[in-house]
């Protein structure tokens, strides 16, 4: 392929590592404003289950570090859970911790279960917003489900003051526990990025990015819009390895092949 020769160089470059680095700079889409304000929505009505969910390399875990970072900001308690793991004694440790309550190192599973209901049940009297996120839950143990479960039955929606976020890939919502897609009040698709979204987020970059002066023409934009599947990750990565390739061969231009080349190469 033309851009072989460059992608050699990028195999043999040490920043290589920033193929797998996190979106640089954050662009929010009209999909990412979207998820957005149905989250906000769910709060507002007191939802007791909102499901986000989206392609394997949508945004979702960078959308739920933003947004709960600014209900923090706006004086809520959240709870974020990114990689629930599926030990029960580890979940209600974490979740125990982030809420504030009363527990130490030798707490039983039994005493931290405990002391989380006593901490929401506080929280209600404090008239305190409460937000559970969970990021991957695809990846939970039943047990940790169960617990999920009775959070979401008891202490979640209506007069409560908490409402539970799940965040799972769409490919695995169809067989994720039933008895929690069933409780939830809103699901949100986080929907991948149009041409044109691509092209905002090109600019973005560039602009980020002055010293490589990157250039991409419209058949260039449209090639990384296709070979991505307009997934932000996978976006991102596209133009990390671009612009590795042209510093390397000292051409700013970047052609569809090259980045037919590299998505083969991401493969």
């Amino acid at each position: 392929m033309p851009c072989a020769p460059m992608l050699a160089l990028v195999r043999n470059a040490s920043s290589l590592r920033m193929i797998v680095a996190t979106m640089s700079p954050f662009f929010e889409s009209p999909a990412y404003q979207e998820a957005v304000a149905r989250l906000e929505y769910a709060l507002e009505r007191r939802d007791r289950v909102a499901i986000l969910t989206g392609a394997i390399g949508s945004g979702k875990t960078t959308l739920l570090e933003k947004w709960t970072t600014q209900q923090r900001r706006r004086g809520a308690i959240v709870v974020y859970l990114q990689t629930p793991g599926t030990f029960e004694h580890d979940f209600l440790w974490d979740l125990a911790i982030q809420l504030q309550a009363n527990v130490g190192l030798a707490t039983t599973p039994p005493e931290l279960w405990f002391a989380i209901r006593e901490q929401l049940a506080a929280f209600v009297l404090e008239q305190r917003s409460v937000v559970i996120v969970v990021d991957h839950v695809e990846e939970i143990a039943r047990e940790t489900a169960d617990i999920l479960l009775t959070l979401a039955r008891l202490h979640c929606g209506g007069q409560t003051s908490a409402t539970l976020v799940l965040a799972v890939d769409s490919q695995d919502l169809a067989s994720f526990d039933t008895r929690l897609t069933k409780l939830a009040d809103l699901k949100i698709e986080l929907e991948a990025w149009d041409a044109g979204d691509v092209a905002a987020y090109t600019e973005a970059y560039q602009a980020a990015h002055p010293e490589t002066k990157l250039e991409l023409d419209s058949a260039a934009i449209e090639a990384v819009s296709r070979y991505s599947g307009g997934l932000p990750r996978v976006i991102s990565q596209i133009l990390d390895l671009s612009r590795l390739a042209t510093e390397a061969s000292q051409s700013p231009a970047v052609t569809p092949e090259t980045v037919e080349a590299i998505r083969e190469e991401l493969l």
